[in-house]
């Protein structure tokens, strides 16, 4: 892929995904910074039906095998993911769960929930992203 005119070669299709989302959090001083630090985050996904006892280690290895997941822990309809945000996103290992035919659980309640954590996620990375900035309690740094 290019971006800036310049060619990255990325080793994964969830890499590229991240990348295309954040790309600045994974360029220049930002990389630096963030290359040794961990965000672990841990969230429970739904299932809307148990899963079958074939399923689990299917699923199980298939969510194991993604770049960031730490631990999965799989108990009828309920997955509990570990996993480092700066390598994975709840909505990443989402569309894992759904790309095995299986379907996340489709209240309004838990699409709300879902909701809430793409959007405290993505807002994280961007804060991430965006690096130190003056704000009302820290002035800029003086150029001199």
């Amino acid at each position: 892929m290019t971006y800036n005119g310049v060619s990255y070669h990325l080793c994964s299709h969830q890499c590229r995904q991240s990348f295309d989302k954040q790309p600045k959090l994974y360029l220049g001083s930002h990389a630096e910074k963030h290359k040794r630090k961990s965000i672990v985050k841990k969230r429970t996904f739904a299932l809307d039906s148990p899963l079958l006892d074939s399923e689990v280690e299917t699923l199980e290895t298939l969510i194991s095998a993604m770049m960031g997941v730490r631990k999965v822990q799989i108990s009828g309809s309920s997955i509990s993911v570990s996993y480092d945000l700066l390598e994975a996103t709840a909505e990443q290992i989402e569309k894992t769960i759904e790309h095995t035919g299986n379907k996340l659980a489709n209240g309004w309640s838990a699409r709300l929930k879902r909701s809430w954590v793409h959007y405290t996620e993505e807002t994280e990375l961007d804060n991430l992203a965006a690096g130190e900035s003056a704000c009302c309690n820290k002035p800029p740094a003086k150029k001199g």
